[in-house]
């Protein structure tokens, strides 16, 4: 029987993007192809879990809740878990399932897009994720998920460039203007700095000039202390 390796499963309050306030059960996967400059989350532990002691641990969580966030890391390095997981897990329960990923595995995201209800997408920007251009990646990613509701968050930080924001406007206009664009403001956690406000409402300015909802927004969890 398949297994996944999970770092942590809890329940908490999503601190991030459209969802900011919803209470979710998170499932935490064990590793990420990317590194990036301002990871909040690296991950040195893991358990394993079959879809079945998985979906068990889930239900231990009695609170009530609106969806499974499936996060990480970056879930889609291990596709073909989730697709048993999630269609083990539609059969039995009606809350939605949430995917944050990284927005670079488009191979792995059509494995388990018809299971899918939401995906919080990242676009990693070169000039602050410090992972090199990944916009072939992310525009492919993007194609497959506006099937489903998908929204797109970007970390800014004061290395942001102009000319990156330009390039993630025009990569989501290509696909539709309706899919949202979330300018996230870094939380530091090593030698990054923040952006001041008048960068954001800058990018916000250009993002806004072909995208129909572009919004800044803090990590709310993290000025919350929570996880």
């Amino acid at each position: 029987m398949r297994e996944a390796k999970v770092s942590e499963i809890f329940f908490s309050l999503q601190g991030e993007g459209l969802y900011l306030g919803a209470a979710q059960v998170f499932v935490r996967f064990y590793g990420c192809n990317l590194s990036c400059s301002f990871c909040d989350t690296p991950l040195t532990s893991y358990k394993t879990f079959t879809k079945d002691s998985l979906m068990s641990k889930i239900l231990a969580h009695d609170q009530p809740y609106h969806s499974v966030a499936l996060t990480g890391g970056e879930p889609l390095c291990q596709a073909d878990f989730l697709k048993e997981f999630i269609a083990s897990y539609r059969l039995f329960y009606k809350k939605p399932v949430y995917l944050e990923t990284n927005g670079t595995l488009h191979e792995e995201l059509l494995k388990v897009i018809d299971f899918l209800d939401i995906i919080a997408m990242d676009f990693k920007l070169p000039s602050s994720a410090g992972t090199g251009p990944l916009w072939e990646e992310h525009g492919k990613f993007l194609k497959i998920a506006k099937r489903k509701q998908v929204f797109v968050k970007a970390v800014i930080t004061s290395s942001t460039s102009a000319d990156d924001i330009m390039r993630a406007k025009e990569v989501i206009s290509q696909e539709s203007p309706d899919i949202p664009l979330i300018l996230q403001p870094v939380t530091p956690v090593r030698k990054e700095k923040k952006a001041e406000e008048a960068l954001l409402r800058k990018f916000q300015g250009i993002a806004q000039k072909h995208l129909k909802r572009v919004e800044v927004m803090p990590q709310e969890h993290k000025r919350l202390g929570i996880k």
